[in-house]
């Protein structure tokens, strides 16, 4: 336990002195790794209007088992990247799901796209802010319409949609031989609902489980506002909510009107007691009617009397967590080892 331990730390060291030493971006940089059953894909290589980013591509998993048919995607949270999700993966993919760790541009958080001072007189930021993380500035959403944060500089191109796309249709291209065409629209070699937008084949969406840590919590359940995902799984999330004082929460507009194109059963939380944003969850929990009472995973198994509402009070293993278990539901270093694997598998639906 402790040297697996020690080897997640070392490689943190590492990916962080890469991200200071990194070669100047070059359109040639990405490609596979590993095993057939991996892959790493530098964002570019799919699509050269992407921002280059060698230093932590997407990451892909083929299931370690026998297939089940779904697709998870994985989505980091502020600052963060997929290398920081090993584990989530590792525990998905044993369970037959085939992963994408996703890659996109999370450099500015909720909380500071939309603060509750600023929230509070324009109730629709965070609205704003998912759309144009998710789709892109000014692209028209599934709804037809368009919006964009103030704070935030994402292009149709860099948007989690563009990337997203092109990476299946990179991973089908590069290996047809494994699986990754199962989850478009497609028949055979032909692609039968292209995405002139993002310039890509569609997904299936109701075989799409999107699973988002932190602020990728709200991105997976903005996409499953429009779009019928199989699950939505919400780890330390989401922050689509802001204070009015006094302990009370108001839910951001487009969570509080309802209307999502994923069932409100199929959504699950896992979260941590000691958590600062566990108020904010839980608004968003109670206003999606989120299935069960909060069951704690160290004191019940699967399928934890059929809750969706997950929590966990236990320390978090990292000694930098900025707020105590925060990390811990979803961070490699920060989760106690191989502790929450049923937890996961069983929000995504394994």
């Amino acid at each position: 336990m402790r040297s697996r331990r020690m080897r997640s730390l070392l490689v943190v060291a590492v990916l962080v002195l890469a991200a200071a030493c990194a070669p100047p971006s070059s359109s040639s940089g990405g490609g596979t790794t590993g095993p057939a059953s991996t892959w790493t894909v530098n964002p570019k290589i799919t699509d050269p209007a992407i921002a280059n980013d060698a230093s932590f591509p997407h990451l892909a998993y083929a299931p370690a088992g026998p297939a089940l048919g779904k697709l998870a995607v994985v989505l980091h949270g502020t600052g963060a990247n997929p290398q920081a999700h090993t584990e989530v993966a590792s525990a998905l993919r044993a369970a037959g799901f085939h992963v994408i760790v996703l890659r996109y541009q999370a450099t500015l958080g909720t909380t500071a796209a939309c603060p509750d001072s600023g929230a509070v007189t324009d109730p629709d930021c965070h609205r704003a802010f998912r759309s144009e993380t998710t789709f892109g500035a000014g692209v028209l959403d599934p709804a037809g319409q368009a919006y964009d944060n103030a704070l935030a500089t994402i292009t149709r191109s860099n948007s989690v949609m563009n990337r997203l796309l092109k990476v299946v249709d990179y991973l089908q291209m590069i290996a047809p031989a494994s699986g990754w065409g199962a989850f478009q629209q497609r028949t055979g070699s032909t692609c039968d609902s292209f995405n002139t937008t993002y310039g890509a084949c569609d997904l299936d969406w109701p075989n799409v489980v999107t699973v988002g840590h932190s602020q990728g919590a709200g991105v997976a359940l903005y996409l499953g506002k429009f779009l019928p995902l199989h699950k939505v799984v919400m780890l330390s999330g989401s922050y689509d909510a802001y204070s009015l004082g006094g302990g009370a929460f108001t839910v951001a507009p487009w969570v509080a009107e309802g209307g999502l194109a994923v069932a409100n059963a199929d959504i699950g939380t896992f979260l941590h007691t000691s958590d600062y944003g566990l108020p904010l969850f839980r608004a968003v929990e109670d206003a999606m009617s989120v299935t069960g009472p909060e069951v704690r995973v160290t004191a019940s198994t699967p399928p934890y009397s059929g809750s969706h509402r997950l929590l966990t009070s236990l320390a978090s293993t990292c000694p930098w967590d900025p707020t105590p278990g925060h990390n811990s539901t979803a961070v490699d270093i920060c989760t106690p080892d191989y502790t929450y694997w049923p937890v996961w598998q069983y929000l995504a639906g394994a």
